[in-house]
């Protein structure tokens, strides 16, 4: 798609004026943002940034103090909420798949739910088995007799088994070791590029960010200090910190390769 057709879309997100306070905190200081449709957004930044805050408003999980969050140009609201949350797929930190229950149970509980029938179920379980790379062996196995990298499959197949329109993941391969991550990363970009599907991604590891992002958004303590293409970010940064962030990440790699050398 042209990077034209793409702008002059409606954003598939849409936040104005948002805050977020936990506890005596402010988590998210008001915040504008929009998320473009068709395209890979990272919210990129460290530890309590926000990033995860910001991508909980978009799934519905937390209500801002202020502002207004909107999906496909309608307002989220309580009673919106749950006819919006079908058109997302949502991963969370470390899958987050129910341990008592089946691969097959994990990935189809949403459909079973909207009482799918059984046929199309199978049929769509069977699709998205082949797209993750998930051995048809595995379903009727719990997820505790997974591996790591298995029970991400799993929670992208349950995340897709609604084939929604948008697709959230928080920190989905941080848990694992470097040589799993890379094959994920790997594939998880092949689905993204396949599926033409929004996908908004958090993460802190500026490696990742460059891999998958159409557009970065970099976050410092509840606040963006800037968006855009991340060569953009490392060649014209708004502050220091943008610099410094980009920046100690870079170092560590540069200095192996030069001992490598």
């Amino acid at each position: 798609m042209k990077e034209a057709d793409i702008n002059d879309r409606p954003p598939a997100f849409e936040l104005t004026g948002v805050s977020v306070t936990v506890g005596p905190a402010r988590a998210l200081w008001p915040v504008d943002l929009r998320i473009p449709t068709g395209e890979t957004t990272v919210l990129l930044g460290e530890s309590g940034s926000g990033k995860s805050t910001l991508l909980r408003l978009m799934v519905g999980l937390v209500s801002p103090d202020e502002g207004t969050v909107a999906f496909e140009g309608h307002p989220l609201t309580p009673a919106s909420l749950r006819q919006a949350r079908r058109r997302m797929g949502y991963v969370i930190q470390e899958g987050g798949l129910f341990p008592h229950m089946t691969v097959r149970a994990n990935v189809t509980v949403m459909a079973s739910h909207l009482r799918w029938a059984a046929d199309r179920i199978l049929a769509r379980l069977e699709a998205l088995a082949g797209l993750a790379g998930l051995e048809a062996g595995l379903l009727d196995r719990y997820p505790g007799e997974l591996s790591g990298g298995q029970r991400q499959r799993v929670s992208l197949m349950r995340a897709l088994m609604l084939d929604p329109r948008v697709l959230l993941l928080d920190e989905p391969l941080g848990a694992l070791d470097p040589v799993i991550r890379r094959r994920l990363q790997r594939e998880l970009k092949g689905i993204f590029q396949s599926l033409g599907k929004t996908v908004v991604m958090v993460t802190h590891d500026v490696a990742e960010a460059a891999f998958f992002a159409d557009r970065v958004v970099l976050m410092r303590n509840g606040r963006i200090l800037q968006q855009g293409r991340l060569a953009e970010l490392a060649a014209r940064p708004a502050d220091a910190y943008v610099s410094e962030f980009i920046n100690a990440q870079r170092a560590p790699l540069e200095e192996l390769e030069a001992a490598l050398r």
